[in-house]
This record gives structure tokens, sequence and C-alpha cells, in this order.
């Protein structure tokens, strides 16, 4: 039934005031908003369409992660993105469990949440995440920990994933900075 049905959730979801940094997706037209305190970037290569990973710093003990990922993909609807999701995930895991689906509007943006749990390598973990269909594709936010500290970091997590918004797709640029030449060597005397 889980699988089948996706739940409709009424309820406008924000960003919370914390959450003041904005990075852009180089992608796609979406963003996140984190709260700088809680959370850092961190460089980490394990997905190749993940554009930020991140570290949460409210506890140095607990390994809680995101990742902003996105892709030019032509996904027509966000049941047919949560399908090719799970197909994925599930490929990859021992075990796979999905706890809840559901429709949800965060920052004014229609998302589908997902929250599963999964084994792998005899490690149990939790995620959740949003996932947001864009003109370009897709970009979704999630955030994982172990299975075991899921439910007291729950809050922390879903503050991080409701930062997801629309924006304008980050404009790279190259800066070019320009230095004076150093002194000259000054000659020694006899």
């Amino acid at each position: 039934k889980t699988l089948n049905d996706i739940e409709t959730n009424d309820n406008a979801l924000q960003k919370t005031a914390g959450s003041t940094f904005l990075l852009k997706s180089k992608k796609v037209d979406a963003g996140i908003y984190f709260n700088p305190k809680n959370w850092k970037t961190i460089k980490m290569s394990v997905l190749p369409t993940a554009e930020y990973t991140f570290q949460n710093l409210t506890n140095p003990n607990t390994m809680i992660l995101g990742c902003l990922i996105s892709e030019n993909a032509p996904v027509q609807t966000l049941k047919n993105l949560r399908d090719i999701m799970l197909a994925s995930v599930q490929a990859k895991a021992d075990y796979f469990k999905l706890n809840k689906s559901e429709y949800r509007t965060v920052n004014g943006i229609k998302v589908l949440f997902v929250d599963y749990s999964l084994n792998t390598s005899g490690m149990d973990f939790h995620y959740i995440g949003n996932y947001y269909l864009t003109e370009d594709g897709y970009c979704n936010l999630v955030a994982f920990t172990y299975e075991k500290e899921f439910e007291k970091n729950k809050s922390e997590m879903m503050n991080f994933i409701n930062g997801l918004v629309k924006t304008e797709k980050s404009k790279a640029s190259t800066t070019i900075e320009y230095m004076s030449p150093p002194p000259p060597m000054e000659t020694k005397r006899k």
C-alpha cells in the first residue's frame, strides 16, 4: 500500500528563520537555504549528481549528512521521479522499506516528500528528502543518518530538507585577481 499510495499534506511548510545561507544549483532552478551554524558543506564525491554535500554540526559524535542532488533529466511527474529513485535505491540496498511518501508545499513549491529506511553492507540508514521538478530536470534535497539516530535528529533533518526553494540557477563566474608584483630583491653589500 505504501508503495502505491502517495498522501497529500495540506500544511504549507517553510524554511526556518535560522536558514539564512542560500546555495543555488548550477543545473536547475532550485537551491537550498540552510543554517550555517548547524550545517557545513563538505567534499564528498560518492554521488555524481550531488552538487553539494553537507554535514550537520549540532552533534559531532553523530553522522548526519545531507545532499542537494540535481540532474537535467526529462522526468514528467513527481510520481515518476519517486518510482525511478526507489528502483535505483532498492537495486543497491540489501534491505529497503518505504516508510512514507506525500505531496507537500514547501516554500511555495510543490514537492514530493519521501521517507525510507535501508540496510547496505550490514548498516541501517534512515533517509528523508524533498523532490522537486523544474523545467530543466529535477532537484532533491535529502538528509540521512543511522537508523538508531533518526528519531532524536528528525527535527533537525526536517528543518534542513525544508530549505529547498525555487531560485534561478547559479551563474558560474570566473574571478580574476590581479596582484602587485613583489618588490625587487635587495642586493647584499659587502
